[in-house]
């Protein structure tokens, strides 16, 4: 596998585990929020709990067809990113409308969402600026469409805070993809490296296997000629002493090197 491929399908993997526990957190987290509901607006309470439960089964519901769509499929990944991306913060829109338009605190849920989708998946920066671009327009667009700007300091304050945290998230998530992209390219060459030890192992094995078949080879060969030559031959130690003779020195000298 190439270096290339390798990193890609790393990063194919990396996100299809990571947008299947954001989809599946997201949807909890979601409904543990209208605790701030209660607190921030009890007078729409009913209505955005409503709002909260329609979100979450959407949630739930793609994170199911996720599990069953081919796995480690970037278009597949790409278009669940975008769908969960529009699920929550449509619903962040909803709720901003109905409670105070462009001086809503609710904006502030939407950043929340680009904390949740960002924090999890591994995104390029491309992507990254992509989901940032949807969100912010989702927020923004409708404002200028279907509300009355009253109060205008409060709505620069909103967008300068919502745009410095996109820029923020930006440097983020570039910063930590070029380290996941590092990590990956070294984990590619330590298992070259590794797979390349055990090339030569392996080579080192065959050889050794190889030299220590010839050297049987030429044991066997030095040992029938030294049993079959036409001279007797005695071997000794230093000290004179006899260790071994072939079978024509035993015949020779009327003895029976059986025992030597």
């Amino acid at each position: 596998m190439k270096h290339d491929e390798y990193v890609k399908n790393g990063l194919l993997s990396l996100m299809q585990s990571s947008l299947s526990y954001l989809l599946l957190y997201g949807s909890a987290a979601i409904m543990f929020l209208s605790i701030l509901d209660y607190i921030v607006t009890p007078e729409n309470f009913s209505q955005f709990f409503i709002y909260r439960i329609i979100t979450s089964s959407l949630v739930l519901l793609l994170y199911l067809a996720f599990k069953l769509l081919p796995k480690n499929n970037e278009v597949v990944q790409f278009v669940t990113a975008i769908a969960a991306t529009l699920i929550v913060s449509s619903m962040v829109e909803i709720m901003i409308l109905s409670f105070g338009g462009h001086e809503s605190i609710y904006y502030v849920g939407m950043i929340v969402a680009l904390i949740y989708i960002l924090g999890f998946l591994p995104l390029s920066t491309k992507m990254t600026s992509l989901i940032n671009l949807i969100t912010y327009s989702i927020y923004v667009v409708p404002i200028l469409l279907f509300d009355t700007i009253t109060n205008t300091r409060v709505f620069v304050n909103n967008n300068i805070f919502f745009l410095v945290s996109i820029a923020g998230s930006l440097g983020w998530r570039h910063f930590h993809f070029n380290l996941l992209h590092k990590s990956l390219s070294l984990e590619y060459e330590l298992a070259q490296d590794k797979k390349q030890l055990a090339d030569y192992s392996h080579q080192l094995e065959d050889m050794v296997e190889e030299r220590t078949k010839e050297l049987r080879k030429s044991e066997t060969m030095l040992k029938s000629l030294y049993e079959n030559a036409n001279d007797g031959i005695v071997i000794t130690d230093t000290e004179g002493v006899i260790i071994d003779v072939n079978k024509r020195a035993a015949e020779l000298h009327g003895f029976d090197n059986a025992h030597m």
